[in-house]
């Protein structure tokens, strides 16, 4: 099973009208109401994608809680590791889509802890991803549990760079954003190479990197299809992790589960909507067979 420990939050979507702003106000005609944060957005994307998923995290104890986890459930995310905080309210993000900017409330995120995941679950057979959302804290604590006991750990370096020296060498797997290259190769230097983990370098207009142990970075092609235009990159992150998860957990080959996951991440980019824009294995599947196709005519 994938365990996804991350922060689950409502995510309220504003378009203003430039003309409708006066002052210090701007107004908006409509507004959208959907699931937010890193954690529950990968264990979706995961599920999507065909594997076993739990999500870990902390709601409040209100409505908004209930909506969230209901809409998971209905697409196959496990929601029983999310655990209520009393007097604490569920954590909300705002997306400005004019301004291409999120603001993030954790809320009852922030209360998270490693110890929700149980220790008998950190084995081999498992696989734990985690995001930098919630801070490195109580997601060190569980990558250091976790390697010590067999599991295949995956850390998405996102939204900011908050990671150690310590992390990294708890790690099997580190995605993270490309202008945040150079940053992770100052700190792992003069670390021993057999510890680091293989590094896949992604950016939103769909660019790809693999490093592998500290090597040298190898450029993964980008995938050209009409239906792939990468306008919207808000959530191709997510869906990039969830897929890469999913396909590590069903044994795929490394270059074909990074295949996946960019796909994922370019079928996200290229439609509005975030949580709506996630796609399912199926759609990878059908992108993936008509790049076969297009590489076999053109070898032909």
């Amino acid at each position: 099973m994938i365990y996804v420990f991350g922060s689950v939050l409502q995510l309220i979507r504003v378009e203003t009208d430039k003309d409708q702003t006066f002052e210090s106000f701007e107004f908006t005609q409509s507004y959208k109401n959907g699931v937010g944060g890193k954690g529950a957005l990968q264990a979706l994307s995961a599920a999507r994608a065909g594997a076993k998923t739990a999500l870990v995290g902390r709601t409040g104890d209100d409505e908004l809680s209930k909506h969230i986890l209901f809409r998971l459930r209905k697409h196959g995310v496990i929601t029983s590791g999310v655990s209520k905080a009393e007097q604490t309210q569920t954590g909300t993000a705002i997306r400005l889509e004019h301004e291409n900017r999120t603001i993030i409330a954790l809320g009852a995120s922030e209360k998270a802890t490693a110890d929700q995941i149980p220790e008998d679950v950190l084995t081999d057979r498992h696989i734990i991803l985690l995001q930098t959302e919630l801070g490195h804290g109580e997601g060190s604590k569980i990558l250091q549990s976790a390697k010590a006991k067999g599991a295949t750990t995956i850390l998405n370096v996102s939204p900011r760079f908050d990671i150690a020296q310590d992390d990294i060498e708890n790690l099997d797997y580190i995605i993270l954003s490309a202008k945040y290259k150079d940053t992770l190769q100052k700190l792992c230097n003069g670390m021993d190479k057999n510890s680091l983990p293989t590094a896949i370098y992604i950016s939103p207009d769909g660019k790809t990197e693999l490093q592998v142990k500290g090597g040298v970075p190898a450029s993964i092609p980008k995938a050209k299809l009409e239906s792939l235009t990468w306008e919207y990159p808000e959530g191709y992150e997510d869906a990039f992790c969830g897929t890469f998860a999913a396909g590590l957990f069903a044994s795929q080959p490394l270059d074909k589960v990074i295949l996946k996951a960019h796909i994922a991440a370019a079928l996200t980019a290229s439609k509005a909507g975030g949580y709506d824009a996630i796609p399912y294995i199926d759609e990878v599947d059908q992108c993936v067979d008509s790049i076969v196709e297009q590489r076999t005519n053109k070898d032909s």
